[in-house]
């Protein structure tokens, strides 16, 4: 196993869409990380590559030359889409960063604003100073979470508070605003007054199904340290066998697979104190999951609301009516990452971009599954949805066809029966798995799509 561990690493970020080498200067090769892993640290020649050693990394190769040939392809399509990039609605100031949208029938946008939920400190400078306390003092008072209605200029013409930072934003046909985040979900008025709210409404287990809930998260938690420690004990074995060839008759082969071995040791055995004997922590931390919603949508009679399932990893669509009544699940073993699954409301069916099996789930309101389309690609952006987690996010278009977009910023225009109609336009956005939002005008002319990174909507036009 710790042979490997490197190269998939790599593969992992690649695939994933973040691009390994975005720190090397300018003009080194394509397959520098590649390369310098297996290099000898005092400069003597490598020694022969194994079998083994030869396929991982000409699995490696292939993969970042796949990643290279679609990370060109798409900046080819950004410059010769219908669709171009020509400016950013940025959120006022001193009200963070724009979390979610959707768009208005007149042209504008609806916004949510807040603290952008991130994914830890990505600066170096600002990692320092957290190590040595610099941070200290004075420290900026963090935004309020808010709607903001925005005319087709960007311009602010109302606004009203959200007593969570928003993961989703939907419009109802009567244009009714809902938005979601957390475990709370609020209903407003197009004029922005609250009609309704609510915690949780997906989640109301009895007492006798929430104490099974209990001790089925609490088995999960053993079954995952015992399969921990005995990949702990594995790798303690394997690092014994390498350790009983004497150290200066090592080969750098030998050293590079001993020092493998440390780093997997001591990162299991972190992982392996975080989780703790006790189940508690686990079973707190899998029922909070359980309430948290991360997208909602809305048709005429019924919301749509999507949340991780209470045991295990997959996501469920739960209905209920407007006002939160009478909660249902229709649909569950939705397979996301990241947690993203984003749902929309297309004339009488659900649409779901299942991400993670890199296809389009089409249901009814009732649950039953109608029809899916889509593949994975890594090499021809227009055969299939590329990087590890694609399509992101969905909406629908406004002559009936379906737009999808994906984390490295493509906009893709789709058929009702999955066809790929064109692609729309490439957004300049940074890779990686993210909630990537997408809307559209109502007369076509303007794309729009959520820079999650910069917390800021991204609006791409038509060229005339």
């Amino acid at each position: 196993m710790s042979r490997t561990l490197l190269p998939w690493l790599a593969v992992a970020f690649l695939v994933c869409g973040i691009d390994a080498r975005a720190n090397d200067a300018p003009g080194e090769p394509a397959d520098r990380a590649a390369t310098v892993a297996d290099q000898p640290a005092d400069g003597t020649p490598a020694e022969e590559e194994s079998e083994e050693d030869a396929e991982e990394r000409r699995i490696l190769e292939q993969v970042m030359k796949e990643h290279a040939a679609e990370q060109a392809s798409v900046a080819s399509i950004r410059e010769t889409a219908d669709f171009q990039e020509c400016r950013a609605i940025e959120p006022p100031t001193g009200s963070g960063k724009v979390l979610a949208f959707h768009p208005l029938s007149d042209g504008g946008l609806v916004i949510a604003t807040g603290a952008g939920q991130g994914y830890g400190e990505q600066s170096v400078a600002g990692v320092l100073a957290s190590i040595v306390g610099l941070a200290g003092g004075d420290q900026p008072k963090p935004p309020t979470n808010a709607l903001m209605w925005l005319d087709a200029d960007g311009g602010q013409t109302r606004s009203a508070p959200l007593p969570f930072a928003a993961k989703g934003v939907t419009i109802a046909p009567d244009g009714a605003v809902i938005a979601v985040g957390d475990d709370r979900a609020v209903v407003l008025s197009a004029a922005g007054e609250q009609l309704a709210e609510a915690a949780a409404p997906h989640f109301t287990p009895t007492e006798d199904e929430l104490a099974t809930l209990r001790e089925e998260i609490a088995e999960q938690h053993r079954e995952q340290l015992e399969a921990l420690r005995r990949n702990h004990d594995g790798l303690v074995a394997a690092k014994a066998e390498l350790e009983k060839v004497p150290e200066e008759q090592r080969t750098q082969r030998q050293k590079k697979e001993l020092a493998r071995s440390d780093a997997m040791i001591q990162s299991t055995e972190a992982y392996i104190a975080s989780l703790g004997d006790s189940p508690d922590g686990a079973v707190a931390s899998g029922l909070a999951n359980a309430r948290t919603i991360h997208r909602v949508a809305a048709s005429r009679e019924h919301l749509f609301l999507v949340a991780h399932e209470p045991v295990g990893h997959a996501f469920g669509v739960w209905r209920c009516g407007r006002d939160f009544a009478d909660p249902e699940k229709i649909i569950g073993g939705l397979s996301g990452c990241c947690g993203q699954m984003d749902v929309q409301v297309i004339g009488d069916e659900l649409v779901i971009a299942e991400n993670a099996r890199h296809h389009v789930a089409v249901y009814s309101f009732d649950g039953e599954p109608l029809r899916a389309f889509g593949e994975g690609s890594r090499t021809d952006v227009r055969k299939g949805f590329g990087g590890c987690c694609n399509p992101m996010n969905a909406c629908a278009g406004p002559d009936g066809t379906l737009l999808l977009s994906e984390s490295n910023g493509l906009v893709k225009r789709f058929s009702a029966d999955g066809t790929l109609v064109d692609i729309l336009g490439a957004a300049n956005v940074e890779p990686g798995c993210k909630n990537s939002s997408i809307g559209i005008s109502g007369d076509g002319t303007r794309l729009f799509y959520l820079d999650s990174a910069k917390g800021r909507v991204l609006v791409m036009e038509r060229k005339s």
